[in-house]
């Protein structure tokens, strides 16, 4: 499962998440560990050979145990009685083959256009509820965070700028009961992830605050209709990575809970309205919570979220672990596409990004067989726009969108390249409002140079 600790020597640029995680590590740390090696290394001060023998010995008896738990873990999925996941199973059925209402079926009739954040920034928090967007908080040119919130209309195509209550980055952001739009937790100025949300009511306009029971930044919010579940995150005490699952109801209570899965881990938030369910799964995993020398990971783990009865269990193991992918579902088919591995750097090149695309079947409850992307993308943005699963960004080397087509299962032949990007950028946002607005903003350009404040949209709504 993923890659040895040995390609943790030479980290790259692209981990992002793992820097951050480093830098909360080092934070914490005590100073007579920092003398210490590399964590990444894992040697000791009994010199090369000793620590290679000790890495070797440990190597086998990891595998050996993780192939173990990996044999019990898909054991205990399959005997699961995941009770109300296929609820909807009919359904499924009945949409297959028919666009989505109020979506314009034809890719080539979206209608792009172009706006402007009030401020350049990257690493921006995204939702929407109701017939709005609001991009929130993130990382100014000069590394500082920002409080500004940038809401659109759809309706209206209007833009108006309000503020979080304390400026940050590194935020969740998510909804509930279609009235309220949460950004949960972030970084605070001086790094220390937060137990902040704040709520803005798209009913009146107001703003309020509530309390996560966990202290998280870059937590996952999965959107389950009544209820919202702010997954995961980075913990910032010795485990790094959160476990804690806070839900958050329509009158904004909320109660919590804990992944099943066997290592804290943070994965994708990917959720589906036809088939009422949401995964999380995927990301980077911490295989040794607790201890002095964490191990970070591609993770396998998935969980399986029940919308009707918010209630989670562990699913069947995500087949192809990789750091850097994104996903997003249509029609009970949940994509989950690129991303990058690493290697050695001698036999095998230190990043190698694919192009690889795996589909979870909400009907049968396990994966099926992968797909292609047409070009390998890292980090991707990736959203639901009707019946379509849509990859945009996390290349340098087109500007098309790679579009999956929920009712043939298989991604569209585009020769015509379009739709497409104006702008290549990293680190951006993106939304969808209504189920058939997609709004790209913000994020770096120039390989990182430079925050923008671009704002891209493509239409596809009917009316």
């Amino acid at each position: 499962m993923g890659k040895s600790a040995k390609a943790f020597k030479r980290p790259t640029k692209k981990q992002k998440e793992i820097k951050k995680t480093t830098k909360a590590q080092a934070a914490l740390t005590p100073a007579a560990d920092k003398e210490r090696p590399s964590s990444m290394a894992r040697t000791s001060s009994g010199g090369v050979s000793k620590s290679k023998s000790i890495r070797k010995k440990a190597k086998v008896a990891s595998v050996m145990t993780r192939a173990s738990k990996a044999k019990k873990q898909r054991r205990m999925a399959s005997e699961m009685n995941i009770a109300g996941l296929l609820v909807l199973t009919v359904l499924l059925f009945a949409v297959s083959g028919l666009a989505a209402p109020g979506v314009i079926d034809d890719i080539y009739d979206w209608v792009f256009s172009g706006a402007m954040l009030s401020e350049p920034r990257s690493s921006v928090a995204a939702t929407s509820v109701g017939n709005i967007a609001l991009f929130a908080g993130g990382r100014l040119q000069n590394g500082s965070y920002s409080d500004v919130v940038d809401i659109y209309n759809r309706k209206s195509k209007t833009w108006t700028v309000s503020r979080l209550s304390v400026a940050r980055s590194e935020i969740g952001a998510g909804s509930v009961g279609n009235r309220y739009a949460l950004f949960a937790g972030g970084f605070d100025s001086s790094f220390k992830p937060m137990t902040l949300v704040d709520v803005f009511d798209a009913q009146t306009g107001q703003w309020s605050q509530i309390q996560l029971n966990t202290p998280r930044a870059a937590p996952r919010l999965l959107d389950l209709g009544s209820v919202v579940a702010v997954v995961g995150g980075l913990s910032g005490d010795l485990q790094y990575l959160s476990k804690a699952v806070d839900y958050v109801d329509a009158n904004l209570t909320v109660h919590s809970t804990s992944l099943p899965s066997e290592y804290p881990q943070l994965g994708l938030p990917i959720f589906d309205s036809t088939s009422g369910i949401g995964l999380y799964t995927a990301g980077y995993q911490n295989s040794r919570p607790g201890e002095r020398f964490n191990d970070f990971e591609p993770s396998n783990q998935t969980t399986i979220f029940a919308a009707a009865s918010a209630s989670l269990v562990a699913g069947p193991l995500f087949p192809y672990p990789r750091w850097g992918s994104g996903g997003a579902a249509a029609n009970g088919m949940f994509v989950v596409g690129g991303g990058h591995m690493f290697g050695d750097g001698s036999s095998e090149p230190l990043t190698t990004v694919t192009d690889r695309a795996d589909v979870f079947h909400a009907q049968t409850q396990q994966w099926g067989q992968a797909l292609t992307l047409s070009v390998p993308r890292d980090y991707p943005l990736v959203q639901t726009v009707g019946d379509y699963v849509v990859f945009l960004a996390g290349t340098q080397a087109t500007k098309a969108l790679d579009i999956f087509d929920s009712r043939t299962g298989t991604f569209i032949v585009n020769p015509r390249h379009t739709p497409a990007l104006y702008t290549l950028r990293d680190d951006a946002a993106a939304v969808t409002v209504d189920g058939c607005l997609l709004v790209v903003a913000g994020g770096t350009v120039y390989q990182g140079r430079n925050a923008t404040a671009s704002v891209e949209i493509f239409d596809a709504c009917k009316s």
